[in-house]
């Protein structure tokens, strides 16, 4: 795809648009993406200096100025103040991009669950709560919008260590479901995008690492972890009018990952 395609052409041009956890990685990247492709972008992230960074480094559009939101997205306060606030400055939210999301290792036996509650109440919570207010939005005004929110393949592939993360992103692939089925016939679409291993901050003890990135693509069929590039260009479909007839899917954008490349060489029959 040539770098004009992924700029998307303009064709999100006065779309307004908000992004979720979007201080670095994929968030960042998608900010970036929505904006070269025309949108107006308001940026979420837990730390002001994140999120200031990510909306200055956003290139301008003729819908107007972009705006930084920090904030906790479990922050049930935060969130519908930042809607409320985004609404009021952009006039409506044309796209909700759900991509906050962290991780806490621990064997499970030995697992807090005040850490447990924690990554549940951002990863789940926070789309949950997000997504409420946009869902809020559409229903008064009689519009319509879409939603995606980034899943993980450990949404299918168990990630020991772990939990609460792949239990975190279990529960975000019947949300999806759910919202998808119950606004379907009002216009609204809800999707999920799952990354596999993919080169972001949140990988780095492995991206980082020249002998654990390549032992970590040894598993992946593509033999190579994905760039945050190529996820957003799954999520910019999905709010595309491309993706038009498609809700309630969750689209693996991994290399191959759950393929069970495993299997590739013919051991067990």
């Amino acid at each position: 795809m040539s770098g004009d395609d992924r700029c998307g052409n303009g064709r999100f041009e006065g779309r307004a648009i908000l992004v979720t956890g979007a201080g670095q990685g994929i968030g960042a990247t998608t900010a970036r993406r929505f904006a070269e492709a025309g949108a107006r972008v308001a940026v979420n992230d837990l730390h002001p200096d994140t999120a200031l960074r990510t909306m200055n480094a956003l290139p301008p559009v003729a819908a107007g100025p972009h705006l930084a939101f920090p904030g906790n997205v479990a922050d049930e306060r935060n969130v519908s103040a930042t809607m409320r606030d985004m609404i009021a400055a952009m006039g409506t939210i044309d796209v909700l991009v759900c991509n906050a999301g962290f991780q806490i290792p621990s064997p499970s036996h030995a697992l807090r669950l005040q850490d447990f509650n924690d990554v549940m109440a951002v990863n789940v919570g926070g789309v949950v709560l997000y997504a409420r207010e946009a869902l809020a939005h559409w229903t008064r005004a009689g519009t319509a919008g879409t939603i995606v929110v980034v899943g993980s393949v450990h949404q299918t592939i168990p990630k020991p260590g772990y939990l609460g993360y792949s239990a975190s992103k279990g529960a975000v692939t019947n949300i999806v479901r759910t919202l998808a089925l119950e606004y379907a016939a009002r216009g609204i679409r809800i999707n999920a995008v799952a990354p596999g291993a993919i080169v972001t901050p949140m990988n780095a003890a492995w991206t980082d690492d020249p002998a654990q990135r390549a032992a970590v693509s040894r598993h992946i069929p593509m033999h190579r972890p994905g760039e945050p590039d190529e996820i957003a260009d799954a999520i910019l479909f999905l709010a595309s009018a491309q993706a038009a007839y498609i809700t309630g899917q969750t689209l693996f954008v991994d290399g191959g990952l759950t393929l069970y490349g495993d299997f590739q060489e013919n051991w067990s029959s």
